[in-house]
């Protein structure tokens, strides 16, 4: 009972508090989130090795971190889950873009990498570089080691470790609240933009910043124009679900083909035509919905 009188009256609070303050208790509740998910994975410290302990702990982090806190923040700032706007999305049109955007967006994604991997820190910035270097190194060992499974049971388990969980929660910590607030304040597309480089940042991969940035603009505009967190989920999981698969078919020789070299090299202009491609179908997307 003492639990729920503390959080309406938290709620009483921060329901019309200041625009700053909403914007920091979200940051706060998402680190008391992660930092609960922190004392569950130092207790498992020991089972660190095991891949499977670590999957698991994985989409824990992803529970404490976002969706958890989403749905606290949706109550807190207004009435519920009505805030993160779960509306139905009922035309077959919008499904069918949201089938084929992710598949027609990997070009721009894979350009906007070999961009990012052109980019280089003045010599002062050695020391930091390094560091993101070994950070971006381990985490793709680590998504390696996660990746690397030969059954369909493994393929299905990683699709709900990589794609499934991390589409729901991140979607709806990033554009359910951060950008519903931030969109409440300031221009829309500034809200799409900030928010989108927030969500890259957070990740803390300095090399994969830009086509993050640019997944984070796209599902940012999925939400802006459709008004459901529906059509950014349904993207971020597409988006993931093939990057899942593909690695599958490639580390058990199914596929030979490098998928990620479209869009670069001699073939970089295919990234410049999947930029056009995604703003075609932001603008049908647009008529759509007006």
């Amino acid at each position: 009972m003492e639990v729920f009188l503390c959080i309406k009256m938290i709620k009483s609070k921060f329901a019309q508090a200041p625009f700053a303050t909403k914007i920091v208790l979200i940051f706060f509740i998402a680190l008391v989130g992660l930092f609960c998910s922190s004392i569950i994975m130092v207790a498992c410290s020991q089972n660190m090795d095991n891949i499977l302990v670590m999957k698991w702990l994985q989409i824990l982090q992803t529970v404490f971190t976002f969706v958890l806190p989403a749905f606290f923040l949706a109550y807190i700032l207004d009435s519920g889950v009505t805030y993160l706007k779960f509306t139905s999305i009922r035309s077959f049109p919008i499904w069918v873009i949201l089938l084929f955007l992710m598949p027609i967006a990997l070009p721009a994604v894979n350009f906007f990498k070999a961009l990012n991997d052109l980019i280089l820190l003045p010599d002062f910035m050695r020391g930091l570089e390094a560091w993101m270097q070994q950070m971006e190194n381990q985490s793709q060992v680590v998504t390696e080691q996660f990746l690397s499974v030969s059954t369909i049971s493994g393929l299905l388990f990683n699709i709900l470790v990589m794609a499934i969980v991390p589409a729901v929660g991140e979607e709806l910590f990033f554009r359910g609240i951060l950008q519903t607030v931030l969109g409440e304040k300031m221009n829309r597309h500034y809200a799409v933009w900030i928010t989108a480089f927030i969500f890259s940042a957070i990740h803390l991969q300095f090399y994969g910043f830009l086509p993050r940035l640019l997944l984070g603009a796209v599902l940012g505009y999925l939400f802006l124009f459709t008004g459901s967190i529906w059509a950014p989920i349904a993207a971020h999981f597409i988006n993931n679900m093939l990057a899942v698969i593909l690695f599958f078919l490639t580390f058990n020789g199914y596929l030979e083909f490098n998928i990620d070299t479209i869009g670069t090299d001699e073939t970089w202009w295919l990234g410049i035509v999947s930029v056009g491609f995604i703003f075609l179908l932001f603008g049908r997307l647009k008529r759509l919905k007006e």
